[in-house]
């Protein structure tokens, strides 16, 4: 049987023994009572090895509906939870991946059976998220059962222990980067029905994650849109509730500024080297090392070019009437190459050349800069596959990969002392150290 639409009305049921003394009034009529509550297109009855011979009663004294039998495989074992619970899981996930049922047309009723059974199918509906859950109640004789004619059918909405799991899901995705996964989980949770606690806590995880998830990816921009259009949803995300040294991070991030104001731009710069070390870092826990190379390669550029604004100079528009840009050129141009044009005017320094502009005006960490230039690790990510190359260049060891980033922290507490305090703020959107 294969159905596919939200409107299929099934009922999963477990089949239990009763009172062996009266059967009809202990178990073939409340199962009838279930049954008969809604107009369902399938109904499954979950039975024992032990019960099976009364659900296959049930199923021939009532001809008026189609009920399937799925009897726990093994016996006894009506008794063991996880036994039931794999049972059970099958039969629903069959259900739903196979033949293509959305889990909200499916209503679990776990009255009869054992102890181990209830849990068991209250556990797998949770896991598969089936919405409602059912019982029957009613008063209870002298033997406690449910005294016949006084049965009363109660449901159970599972959407608070869901939230609860989805919570817990939400906490191990941020502590492994994975913002979007957040995003993307919680957007599609209907929270309408949820306790403020839970509902709030969601919320806080969804925004918190959307500016992380900006953050993580360079959106400067985005993450501080974000940020400020309600702060109070961010106070509430418990251990992931931004502090205010990372809101003050991202505004400064956020505020780019006139590039002409070479004093500022030089700034800016060391504010984009750590957060970019730290992204790098990411990629680098994460298993991502191209992507970490393409980063530490950047960030190499990024350092000269920080230092050539300190000097008044903007790599990327050297003015090719200034005596020092011109003189410069002029030694390039004998050794057989030369600054490239930019634009009418002014010319341009790539990498390598930005650093030897910076030997060329005596700067303090050219040659530091030129010999990271020449090292394996440049020279390997120039020729990756995300850069110029055919292939990949992940094939270097962690021990070296580690001794990369760590030669990069070095680097920038040479050029800037405040780069340790910068480098701290930009390292806490790494969440995987929590408890």
């Amino acid at each position: 049987m294969s159905t596919s639409n939200t409107d299929c009305k099934i009922l999963v049921l477990t089949v239990g023994t009763g009172n062996t003394e009266d059967l009809e009034n202990s178990l073939y009529a409340p199962l009838r009572k279930s049954m008969d509550t809604d107009s369902w297109e399938r109904i499954i009855m979950l039975p024992s090895q032990h019960t099976v011979k009364y659900a296959t009663e049930m199923q021939q004294r009532n001809t008026d509906f189609s009920a399937e039998i799925r009897p726990i495989p093994g016996a006894c074992d009506e008794n063991d939870a996880d036994a039931s619970f794999a049972h059970f899981d099958t039969v629903l996930g069959e259900l739903i991946e196979s033949d293509g049922v959305d889990p909200k047309a499916i209503t679990l009723d776990f009255t009869r059976g054992t102890k181990a059974m209830s849990a068991a199918l209250v556990l797998a509906g949770v896991a598969r998220g089936i919405p409602v859950l059912r019982y029957i109640e009613g008063e209870r004789g002298k033997r406690g059962n449910v005294v016949a004619g006084t049965e009363v059918v109660k449901e159970v909405r599972t959407e608070v222990s869901s939230a609860r799991q989805q919570i817990n899901l939400a906490e191990k995705l941020m502590c492994g980067g994975d913002f979007e996964a957040v995003c993307t989980m919680t957007k599609i949770s209907d929270l309408e029905n949820l306790p403020n606690q839970l509902r709030n806590r969601l919320n806080a995880y969804t925004h918190v994650a959307a500016i992380y998830a900006a953050w993580d990816r360079f959106d400067y921009c985005g993450a501080s849109k974000l940020l400020s259009r309600d702060r109070k949803i961010v106070s509430e995300a418990g251990k992931f509730t931004l502090t205010p040294e990372m809101e003050q991070w991202i505004e400064r991030l956020a505020s780019y500024p006139n590039q002409n104001n070479h004093r500022e731009m030089s700034v800016y710069l060391r504010y984009l080297a750590c957060d970019l070390l730290a992204n790098a870092e990411r990629r680098y826990r994460d298993g991502l090392f191209e992507d970490a190379g393409v980063r530490w390669y950047r960030l190499l550029e990024l350092i000269g070019q920080a230092r050539l604004f300190d000097h008044g100079y903007d790599s990327g528009q050297l003015p090719e009437d200034d005596p020092k840009v011109k003189r410069f050129n002029d030694k390039l141009i004998r050794k057989s190459t030369r600054l490239n044009e930019s634009k009418k005017g002014t010319l341009q320094a790539a990498r390598l050349q930005t650093a030897r502009f910076l030997k060329f005006l005596k700067d303090c960490l050219a040659k530091r800069l030129l010999d990271e230039n020449e090292k394996y690790y440049v020279k390997a990510r120039n020729c990756g596959l995300l850069v110029h190359g055919f292939e990949a260049k992940a094939n270097m060891t962690q021990e070296y990969i580690k001794s990369i980033i760590d030669n990069f922290e070095q680097l920038l507490h040479e050029d800037r002392q405040e780069a340790h305090e910068w480098l701290a703020v930009a390292r806490s959107l790494d969440f995987s150290k929590l408890p």
